[in-house]
C-alpha cells in the first residue's frame, strides 16, 4: 500500500484532529485496518477521518481517548473543531454537499450558489481579476441538481431582498430571476421567499444550510465574514434545522414566490435604471 499523504495540522482544528489521529495510530504501530478492528469500525472510516473527507463525532472521539489513553485530548480537539470558522470552507463543505440527499438552504442576501447563473457569480465576485478556476468549480457544482441519479431534494428560502438586489448591469439580475423560475419547475427543487413586508424575523441572523446524507446523518453550515463554520454536532444541527423550519413557516408558498419573482422582473423591465 502506498504511503499516506502527509497531513499539515496548521490550517484548522479539523486538520489538527486528523493529524493527531494518524500520529497516535502510527506511534502504536497500527495500520488503518488494525485500528478499525480495535474500534469496531471500517478501514474506510479511519481513512476518511485522516484525509478530512469526514470528521469523527464526539462519541468516536471518546473511543479514541479511551483506546489511546489520552484522557480528553480527542474530545477537546473535536469540541474546538465544531466552533472554528474555516477560511477554506468551500472544499470542506463540498465534500458533504455532493453526498447529500436533501439540502435546506436559507439566504437573506444572495441567491444560493447552487441556483446562481454565471453572470450572477461574476457580478458578486470580489473586485480584481476573476478566478476563472473558481467560477468553473462553482458552475460544475450545480450539476448535483441535474445528475442522472440521486438528485438531492433542494428546499430554498430566500429573503425578498436577495431577489430585489440588482447588479450594475440589470440584465444580470433579470437572467438570474428567469433561471430561478426555470429551475423551480424541477420536481425536487422548492423555492420560497419571505417578503420584506413581513418585517423582522430570526433569519436575518445570517445564511444557513442543513445537509442530510443517505445514512440520515446531517451536517450544518453557517456563513460569516471571511469564512464559515461547519456544524456536525447533532444537537446543534437539530437546532439549525428547527430554525430553518421556523423561517420557512413565514415564507410565501412556492406559487406565491413565483408570482413575486415575476412581478420583480416586470418592475425591472419597466425601470430604465434596471
Amino acid at each position: 500500500m502506498p504511503p499516506s499523504a502527509p497531513i499539515d495540522p496548521r490550517p484548522s482544528m479539523r486538520a489538527q484532529l486528523a493529524y493527531t489521529l494518524r500520529l497516535f495510530r502510527e506511534i502504536r504501530g497500527l495500520s488503518q485496518d488494525a485500528l478499525a478492528k480495535e474500534l469496531y469500525t471500517t478501514r474506510e472510516t479511519i481513512a476518511a477521518y485522516e484525509t478530512q473527507r469526514n470528521a469523527p463525532d464526539e462519541a468516536f472521539c471518546m473511543k479514541l481517548d479511551e483506546f489511546f489513553g489520552t484522557k480528553e485530548l480527542f474530545q477537546g480537539l473535536w469540541h474546538h473543531a465544531q466552533r472554528e470558522h474555516l477560511h477554506e470552507w468551500f472544499e470542506a463543505y463540498m465534500a458533504h454537499e455532493i453526498e447529500s440527499t436533501e439540502i435546506r438552504s436559507f439566504q437573506p442576501l444572495y441567491i444560493p450558489g447552487l441556483l446562481q447563473t454565471e453572470g450572477y457569480m461574476r457580478a458578486t465576485a470580489p473586485k480584481g481579476p476573476v478566478e476563472e478556476d473558481l467560477i468553473q468549480q462553482r458552475l460544475d457544482r450545480r450539476d448535483i441538481l441535474t445528475r442522472a441519479e440521486n438528485r438531492p431534494h433542494f428546499f430554498v428560502v430566500l429573503d425578498q431582498g436577495a431577489i430585489l438586489r440588482r447588479s450594475r448591469n440589470g440584465d444580470v439580475m433579470r437572467e438570474q430571476l428567469r433561471h430561478l423560475l426555470a429551475v423551480g419547475e424541477l420536481p425536487q427543487i422548492h423555492i420560497q421567499a419571505v417578503q420584506l413586508s413581513d418585517g423582522l424575523y430570526r433569519g436575518l441572523d445570517g445564511a444557513m444550510v442543513v445537509l442530510t446524507k443517505a445514512d440520515r446523518r446531517r451536517v450544518g453550515y453557517v456563513e460569516a465574514q471571511f469564512g464559515g463554520r461547519l456544524i456536525e454536532d447533532p444537537v446543534e444541527v437539530t437546532r439549525l434545522g428547527i430554525r430553518f423550519d421556523e423561517i420557512r413557516c413565514q415564507a410565501l408558498s412556492e406559487e406565491g414566490t413565483r408570482d413575486l419573482i415575476q412581478k420583480t422582473m416586470e418592475t425591472m423591465q419597466d425601470d430604465p435604471l434596471a
